[in-house]
């Protein structure tokens, strides 16, 4: 029985295991829950959330094809052994950004059967061949569907059709209600509103709160839950590109593409020892108030409890406060980085591991000398001038004048809004982190101008 496991590669165009599977004859198109995934630290029920509609829409587009899509809630192993007893043998047909692709190798070749994998192998190569496995990925031509999905009329009694039985799958976390949904059709839809009007503002909004919400792709979470290929959003993109009259509209979409392909490049290897045991000589004992206090958007710093309570209702933030909100947490408060980065993990609806860490260790030190340290009220002033993200997220502050809202404990009437004060004094802190943080390279940088002011992106900030 040729089998397709789906797992972040929830979708039926351009997935070449599907296509590949359907040429054979019968096939059976599996999505496994293995409970011991969705216990992991950095899984929530707003991802479970997520995949349940894109299993929705991936199911109704199986269906079209004369198929259904099967369920198991078990062990990946136990159902591959139902499996076996019920066909004899098995063709396992699989992406390679599957989750379980280990288990599924070692299981497949200590079992001896066939297996069939999919998508650029960027782990194990040189930074040099990184580029060109990509490069080489992103040029082949898109992968229709199936026009035709023929299905088994028998299958194991560990294997389900009904999705209800799946609603009731526990996942622990806090649920989004304002969070964008899954699903393969709503993909297309979000990529085609961005191609059609949404990437006019592409660059000079970018940076900006509240305007980044709307004319940024988008595409995170459906890129990092395979609800649309990189290569359809890369070459639909190009196509558009190339019918561009308008030479703004190019540049939207030039600097679009350019962060999609330094994306797919970014590979993220374990930080060496030595810089991980330096990083934490210069940590401060761990502080669970303070901690909280970020998680809740408490901190009394306007711009990162707005941040972080955006973050919890609507499960996406642009990548500026993104930086800025880890920036806080690990350099300025000077806390590990391990807690904070399994929450934000939690929270962000586009939680892909690889990418994730990579940020996450890039701003924390971990994988570079040059820390950055950010003064979140400076740069709370350049991108969000009048205050309207702030506003929004932190009702305390609704009525605040402007010239205060950056910085309310200024305001005279301040103990009368129910919003605390700030937890510490950020310059002071900022200066104590650069002094520890250089005391590592034995740089002696000025703390005057050194990175506050910055709002640089990471390249592949899309």
């Amino acid at each position: 029985m040729n089998i397709i496991l789906f797992d972040r590669d929830l979708r039926i165009f351009d997935h070449q295991p599907i296509a590949e599977a359907a040429k054979m004859g019968e096939v059976l198109p599996l999505y496994i829950i293995e409970p011991s995934q969705w216990e992991d630290a950095a899984y929530s029920v707003r991802h479970f959330q997520f995949v349940v509609e894109s299993l929705e829409d991936l199911s109704h587009q199986i269906e079209k094809r004369g198929g259904k899509l099967f369920f198991s809630i078990n062990k990946m192993c136990d159902v591959f052994e139902k499996l076996m007893e019920a066909y004899e043998s098995i063709n396992v047909f699989i992406h390679r950004n599957s989750r379980i692709l280990k288990k599924v190798i070692e299981w497949m070749g200590k079992n001896q059967q066939r297996l069939f994998i999919y998508g650029a192998e960027i782990d194990q190569v040189s930074a040099r061949g990184v580029k060109k496995q990509v490069q080489s990925y992103l040029d082949e031509p898109l992968i229709q569907a199936p026009d035709e999905i023929q299905v088994p009329e028998e299958t194991p009694s560990i294997l389900f059709t009904d999705m209800k039985k799946i609603y009731h799958f526990h996942v622990k976390g806090q649920r989004i209600r304002f969070g964008q949904q899954g699903g393969e059709s709503r993909a297309i839809e979000t990529l085609e509103s961005f191609l059609e009007e949404r990437c006019a503002n592409y660059i000079v909004n970018q940076h900006k709160p509240l305007p980044s919400s709307f004319s940024s792709s988008r595409l995170s979470a459906y890129i990092s839950w395979g609800n649309i290929s990189v290569r359809t959003i890369l070459q639909k993109t190009s196509e558009k590109l190339q019918l561009c009259e308008n030479d703004d509209e190019k540049l939207q979409l030039e600097a679009f593409l350019s962060k999609l392909t330094s994306m797919m490049r970014t590979v993220c290897h374990p930080p060496e020892d030595k810089q991980i045991e330096e990083v934490s000589r210069i940590k401060k004992d761990w502080n669970e108030e303070w901690f909280q206090r970020w998680i809740e958007g408490m901190t009394g710093v306007p711009v990162i409890d707005a941040a972080m309570r955006s973050l919890v209702k609507t499960g996406w933030l642009n990548y500026t406060l993104r930086e800025m909100v880890t920036s806080f947490i690990a350099n300025t408060l000077l806390l590990d980085g391990q807690k904070p980065s399994a929450v934000l993990a939690q929270l962000y609806l586009d939680y892909d591991p690889a990418l994730h860490d990579f940020y996450v260790q890039q701003i924390t030190g971990l994988r570079t000398k040059k820390v950055k340290i950010a003064n979140p009220v400076k740069i709370s002033k350049q991108i969000d001038p009048e205050g309207g993200f702030i506003r929004r997220y932190i009702s305390e502050l609704e009525t605040i004048p402007v010239e205060y809202v950056h910085e309310p404990w200024l305001y005279p009437a301040f103990y009368q809004l129910g919003y605390p004060p700030p937890m510490i004094d950020v310059v002071k802190a900022n200066k104590l982190a650069r002094q520890r943080f250089d005391s590592l390279t034995k740089q002696n940088k000025p703390s005057g101008k050194n990175g506050e002011g910055e709002t640089g992106q990471l390249s592949f900030d899309i």
